[in-house]
């Protein structure tokens, strides 16, 4: 009997560790997405799937795959699902934020959101901390409730240091190489660069405010064929084998093929 094999590459620091497979809205689209947690050490992994559509194989030890597709799990800051969840929960129309019981969170189970994988996301106690400080108001009522309100200021705020030039990613160097000996054009056109890479992170109301901190963009047609170009292949995967509150069953036979991926 032959067995359907599926090639997944993983980060080094989580080949050899059990993941656990959650059902979170992606902070971009609100489509419920599948994601992976290593739990212990906090790292929360986004899976997308890179189809080949039939022009690659793969060749391994006593087996051959037709399928030359392969699902990368690569880190994604948590706080990006934060914001995503925190925004849902806080806004209150327009520009206005409303105080929410962090923990409340947790009971919030629809079709859309899974409060077992909120639960997961919200016991990872770092994480957690880090966004509420980074994104939020926070309020202690008494030692066991917490209430937290978006505060726009904050979150801008962080979002342009995701936006510093210095951290586009060396592959994304040649879509602003110097054309030009102005030194201050190169920075701005890697700072845009920067801002539609985080934008693909961000609901429709996030990526509005941050291009306003930067005057808007005017000009962005290169970059956004640029940015379709590189993810026309991908598609993120959906859930449709979630198992509530279940490490995912498959998970160890996923890792049959193992690569560095940079954060």
């Amino acid at each position: 009997m032959s067995v359907e094999r599926k090639i997944v590459v993983v980060p080094t620091q989580q080949s050899g560790r059990v993941l656990q497979q959650l059902r979170l809205l992606h902070p971009h689209s609100g489509v419920p997405t599948s994601y992976y947690a290593d739990v212990e050490n906090e790292v929360l992994l986004e899976a997308a799937t890179v189809d080949m559509d039939g022009r690659r194989s793969w060749l391994g030890d006593g087996w051959v795959s037709a399928d030359g597709s392969a699902s990368l799990m690569t880190p994604i800051d948590p706080l990006f699902v934060y914001l995503g969840l925190f925004t849902t929960m806080s806004m209150d129309g327009g520009d206005e934020w409303k105080y929410v019981d962090v923990d409340s969170l947790r009971l919030e189970t629809n079709d859309m959101m899974d409060a077992v994988s909120v639960g997961v996301l919200l016991d990872m106690s770092r994480a957690r901390s880090r966004a509420l400080k980074a994104l939020c108001d926070v309020r202690d009522i008494s030692s066991d409730m917490q209430v937290a309100k978006i505060n726009p200021a904050k979150v801008l705020s962080w979002l342009r240091r995701k936006c510093d030039p210095s951290r586009l990613p060396k592959v994304l160097e040649s879509s602003v190489a110097d054309t030009t000996v102005d030194s201050e054009l190169v920075r701005l056109a890697k700072q845009r660069e920067m801002a539609l890479l985080v934008s693909e992170y961000l609901s429709l109301y996030w990526t509005t405010k941050l291009f306003a901190e930067f005057g808007g963009f005017a000009q962005v047609s290169e970059s956004e064929q640029i940015l379709v170009k590189r993810v026309q292949a991908v598609v993120f995967d959906a859930p449709e084998s979630y198992v509530q509150g279940v490490a995912n069953p498959s998970s160890g036979s996923k890792l049959a093929a193992k690569q560095e991926v940079r954060s």
